[in-house]
């Protein structure tokens, strides 16, 4: 008997959402023509600079890395970290493209990756909804932050904080991309950061929240 684990899940659902038309059809569904002005203020909520390392968790196709690349700079670092190889060869493509050299691609599950103190910024972006551990996955973003450094996470509002007539078709969204908006991400990064500060977006469907990290 075969068993199906929630990130042979994950996997399977990103298989099918990884071509470039699909993900383009996603982003259109769920943003609008709001993605890209989302995804550039989950990386200003970091306040890095030139120079700086930062982590991407769960990466995808790179969607943030023209804004990380703007914010750190060629003399910068930039890790992304994603669970699908279909999701990551998008993401490698990309960087091919661009011809970005301070690039490093990394097949990881986001709760077990072992990073210490080595990043100035890091930024997950619609994951922590999806990521199975998610709970491990912020604390291990956490550990990988230099001292007093922030991340930054950028996701749909649980369930019932949404705007009542988004709600059905945010389940629909839901469903599609294997998240669990119930989930209280904004509670546990209160638990967890120092300076929380959280910004509500796109009439409430979405917010950016980031704070310091606190090692635990």
């Amino acid at each position: 008997m075969i068993v199906t684990t929630d990130l042979d899940r994950v996997e399977s659902t990103y298989r099918r959402l990884s071509s470039r038309w699909a993900w383009n059809a996603l982003a259109i569904a769920g943003f609008g023509g709001w993605e890209r002005s989302l995804r550039r203020r989950a990386v200003d909520h970091l306040e890095l600079k030139p120079g700086d390392a930062a982590l991407d968790v769960a990466c995808g196709r790179g969607s943030n890395f023209p804004y990380l690349q703007r914010a750190v700079g060629a003399g910068g670092r930039i890790v992304g970290i994603d669970y699908s190889p279909d999701m990551l060869a998008g993401a490698r493509d990309l960087v091919r493209t661009r011809g970005w050299s301070n690039v490093e691609l990394v097949r990881a599950d986001a709760a077990t990756v072992d990073y210490r103190a080595q990043f100035d910024g890091a930024l997950c972006t619609i994951a922590m909804s999806v990521i199975p551990r998610w709970r491990e996955a912020l604390r291990r973003m956490i550990d990988a932050m230099r001292p007093d450094k922030r991340i930054a996470i950028m996701d749909a509002r649980r369930g019932r904080e949404q705007p009542v007539l988004a709600r059905p078709f945010a389940r629909l969204f839901a469903a599609v991309v294997a998240a669990e908006v119930d989930r209280d991400v904004p509670s546990e990064c209160r638990r967890l950061l120092r300076d929380v500060r959280e910004e509500p977006c796109m009439f409430g469907m979405y917010y950016v929240l980031s704070g310091q990290a606190a090692h635990v």
